[in-house]
């Protein structure tokens, strides 16, 4: 029993319940089971089939991809590897684990039917074929590791209480870090009296500007235009345009959009300082002193005024929950 530090008990309390099922007790955890778990296995063994310095430099050598990490100093450098990391990191060693990282991705669906739980259980089939190369190559003397068992409940688990997003411990976790991490008391105490004086200055900055824009309105009276606000930071564009020197009649008709002239007069004349709607209506009526605009077809905002998301939009009823047939990115 000295050997038993984690206080292992022989005979549980629910041992005899005869309605008691102790997995359902134990709720489906993505980010300790799956990537701080499964994930730093299998990344740690591939490490010890390659060697660190050889992984680090294939994944040095890998393009950087939108929306995929680039590791330019490699993986093995890193310390207290986050659950962001891991998944960051499961994205490129997708072609040695593909059939287990297909479970991980199929396992965080906002939305599950029995098509989608069949696609899990054929994954973990999968990784059940081809597991025992780990072994043979002398990696791991087993794989009976209680968080790669976890994965034979997802299914289960998943038709019992729902998808995994209702109970995965990421949500309290990125609290965990705001607010329990670091137990030194004089840090935490800094850190939480300097939000409360961001959150008060926010606070007051924005009254002051609004009792500036009510001030701004009263004085130029009922029929004024209020000046647009600068931005806090610039909209970034491509130092080339996509297609440079169109014609704005060319412009309307290509794009589809016959008044964009008009709408160019209104907020060039809003830009001035003073504007009215008199002058608006009256700039309305002149010719715009250029004939011709640059097209970008893409620009980039600053990280504090956007973010970056893909839509997918259903474009028939054909579309499939699982696949893109019948959908448009």
């Amino acid at each position: 029993m000295k050997q038993e530090v984690s206080g292992y008990t022989y005979r549980p309390f629910w041992d005899e319940l005869p309605f008691c099922d102790i997995h359902f007790c134990i709720t489906p955890d993505v980010l300790h089971q799956l990537y701080q778990g499964v994930l730093r296995h299998i990344i740690t063994w591939c490490q010890q089939i390659l060697t660190e310095k050889e992984l680090d430099c294939r994944i040095c050598c890998l393009p950087p991809a939108y929306g995929v990490r680039h590791f330019k100093n490699g993986i093995s450098a890193l310390s207290q590897i986050s659950g962001a990391e891991c998944k960051n990191m499961g994205k490129i060693l997708l072609g040695s684990v593909r059939a287990i990282l297909d479970f991980i991705y199929l396992a965080q669906y906002s939305l599950h039917n029995e098509d989608t739980l069949r696609y899990m259980d054929d994954a973990l089939n999968s990784w059940h074929q081809n597991k025992s190369c780990f072994i043979d190559l002398k990696v791991h003397e087993d794989l009976n590791i209680p968080k790669f068992h976890s994965l034979e409940h997802y299914v289960e688990a998943i038709r019992f209480l729902g998808t995994t997003d209702n109970y995965n411990t990421k949500m309290f976790e990125c609290l965990h870090i705001d607010f329990a991490k670091k137990d030194e008391f004089p840090q935490m105490t800094c850190w939480l009296s300097r939000q409360e004086n961001i959150h008060s200055f926010d606070r007051e900055l924005t009254w002051v500007l609004e009792q500036r824009s009510l001030t701004s309105e009263a004085a130029l009276g009922p029929a004024s235009v209020p000046t647009p606000p600068s931005p806090i930071r610039p909209i970034l564009l491509p130092k080339v345009p996509t297609s440079p020197n169109k014609l704005i009649t060319t412009v309307q008709n290509t794009h589809h959009v016959p008044l964009f002239s008009q709408h160019l007069k209104a907020y060039i004349e809003m830009l001035k300082q003073g504007a009215t709607r008199h002058s608006v209506d009256f700039a309305l009526t002149q010719h715009l002193p250029f004939q011709w605009i640059d097209i970008y077809h893409s620009f980039k905002f600053s990280p504090e005024r956007g973010r970056f998301d893909t839509v997918i939009v259903l474009t028939g009823d054909a579309a499939e929950s699982v696949s893109l047939i019948g959908m448009l990115i």
